[in-house]
């Protein structure tokens, strides 16, 4: 051995043909046996053990009572915690000789074992990869990986100083400013100068969910097990939650958003020979759920700079054979409250589709909850999404509460007795179970969503040739949608950097086959089909990175010359 500049403790045993380089450390009763080598600047602690022709690397810290045996390698720079355990055979007897079925090991460079972990041998363990204290290792573990639990299961990334990264695409180390670029199944350390501008999806709702999977899992055992799985105490506990957190006196679970605005005009007794308000502007959920139930819809064209229904015009559009006035809350704002104002004047019912706008607060209470029944959709890209379709029905209204109920399960009063025609617009138990795991987040969301509008409007303010959506308080940005004479050809550019983007809406509902009259509507409502040819919907989801969000703004800004 080399070892003039090594410090071996006096009680340390280094047998002949192990090799100790400079610098390195062996303290009280250690053990370092023929063949092994033990790197410059390595530290072995108390009571370890360094088997035959085991390899430690430098600058290495084996804490006390380790035992490295035959067939495992430590790179530089790792960190042994103290009594972690390797083995060396996969099925060890003491009465069978088995050291040819030594499965090998490696401990990669930079990699930390916490305390009384077990590395089961043949496996190992990356780069940079944190192994948790009691962790049991039975299988590969990647570079920068974060497993815990036995077996141990990777519950997230680190960086090389051990910080805890996000889930990607890009992360920043919090200590040392290094970038990561992550996927599901790796992590890697980006050079300086390394392009980082993977894709940047519409919607990401893996990465949404990836932090509630144990909540989320939870819930789903927990109605497996109840076997009640429609209706039942999980919507009733959703339904509750809800309402107080919208500030409605009833919230009614239903199958989807679209199924909320049918149940909606079926308590409201709309049908053949009813004229139903509302505009060319929306998910066409909003016109068709009217034409079910037989009425005709009556479109009043949109505000410019809101794309809601304009109050200007909705007055001459109220007929004698109004029903109702059906406004929807566009793109997570709330629709203009002179609507309200209006169908109280003249006696119509309002009903809101606030597909959209779920937790849209308005000085007069939350969106959905200002006129006669509130819609709302909890499609999985929503703000407050579910795992599948689901939908609320909210009212103050005891009458129109108690009619949809029965209307969700064919219109029965009691099982079996039907007072009225329902239809099935039943939500399912495991939808609101998951709902429930995730409305506590929501705000959250929602207010991640805000602080992404409101750097994309700072990004491309004084670009006159986009016009963009104010963001007024108690909005929720649920989506943000610009317009441009140069629509197609910003999505196209978008598109080619990686960028997804969406069209609401291509064409609008005045003009789709599927409506009554649409063939001779053409010019009917002008605002409505010039948004059509302008906007365009750019990513504004509430995983989306800083990173992300900063080349958003900066490639739509460099199309326009900014």
């Amino acid at each position: 051995m080399s070892g003039e500049r090594a410090f071996l403790h006096p009680t340390a045993v280094i047998d002949d043909g192990a090799e100790i380089d400079d610098g390195a450390r062996i303290w009280h009763f250690s053990h370092v046996m023929p063949g092994a080598r033990i790197g410059a600047g390595t530290s072995l602690g108390q009571n370890a053990f360094v088997g035959r022709g085991v390899h430690v690397g430098a600058r290495v810290k084996v804490q006390n009572n380790v035992s490295i045996y035959e067939g495992v390698v430590i790179e530089d720079d790792a960190f042994i915690g103290p009594s972690a355990v390797f083995t060396n055979v996969v099925t060890p007897r003491a009465f069978i000789e088995r050291k040819n079925e030594i499965a090998p090991t490696r401990v990669g460079k930079g990699a930390s074992i916490g305390a009384n972990a077990v590395i089961v041998c043949g496996h190992d363990v990356g780069a940079y990869a944190f192994v948790a204290a009691g962790a049991v290792v039975t299988k590969d573990v990647p570079p920068h990986a974060l497993v815990a639990g036995n077996p141990a299961r990777r519950m997230g990334w680190v960086s090389r100083a051990g910080r805890r990264l996000g889930d990607g695409p890009i992360e920043t180390c919090p200590e040392t400013g290094e970038r990561y670029a992550i996927d599901d199944e790796s992590c890697r350390l980006v050079s300086r100068d390394e392009p980082t501008e993977g894709p940047i999806p519409f919607v990401d709702l893996a990465r949404l969910h990836a932090p509630l999977e144990r909540e989320l899992t939870a819930a789903f055992r927990r109605v497996l097990r109840s076997g009640k799985l429609i209706l039942g105490e999980e919507v009733e506990q959703f339904e509750r939650a809800a309402a107080r957190t919208l500030g409605a006196k009833h919230a009614i679970g239903v199958s989807s958003g679209t199924d909320a605005l049918l149940v909606a005009l079926m308590a409201l007794g709309v049908g053949p020979g009813d004229e139903v308000i509302t505009t060319p502007f929306s998910f066409i959920a909003t016109v068709e759920a009217i034409v079910r139930v037989g009425a005709k819809p009556v479109f009043v064209d949109i505000e410019e700079a809101s794309f809601h229904l304009d109050p200007k015009l909705l007055e001459s559009a109220i007929t004698p054979r109004t029903r109702v006035i059906l406004a929807v809350h566009l793109f997570g704002k709330a629709c203009s409250p002179e609507i309200l104002r209006i169908a109280r004047a003249r006696g119509v019912p309002l009903i809101e589709d606030a597909a959209q706008a779920f937790g849209v607060r308005t000085p007069n209470g939350f969106a959905g909850t200002l006129g006669d029944i509130g819609c709302l959709s909890f499609f999985p890209t929503k703000t407050l999404g579910a795992l599948g379709d689901g939908g609320l029905v909210v009212t103050s209204s005891d009458e129109i509460a108690r009619d949809a109920r029965a209307i969700r399960s064919h219109g029965a009063s009691a099982k079996y007795h039907h007072a009225r025609i329902g239809g099935n617009f039943r939500l399912d138990s495991l939808q609101a179970a998951w709902l429930t795991v995730k409305l506590p987040h929501e705000e959250a969301w929602r207010e991640r969503r805000r602080a992404i509008a409101r750097r994309y409007q700072d990004t491309f303010a004084g670009i006159a040739e986009l016009g963009c959506p104010r963001l007024d308080e108690g909005d929720s940005g649920a989506q943000y949608v610009v317009r441009t004479t140069k629509r197609d050809e910003l999505r196209s550019h978008l598109t080619s950097q990686g960028i997804a983007t969406e069209i609401y809406y291509p064409e609008p509902l005045h003009l789709q086959p599927c409506v009554p009259g649409a063939t001779e509507a053409e010019g009917r409502c002008p605002r409505a089909e010039r948004a059509c040819r302008e906007v365009l919907a750019l990513p504004s989801h509430a995983t989306l990175s800083d990173e992300q969000v900063e080349r958003v703004a900066r490639t739509v800004a460099r199309f326009f010359g900014a």
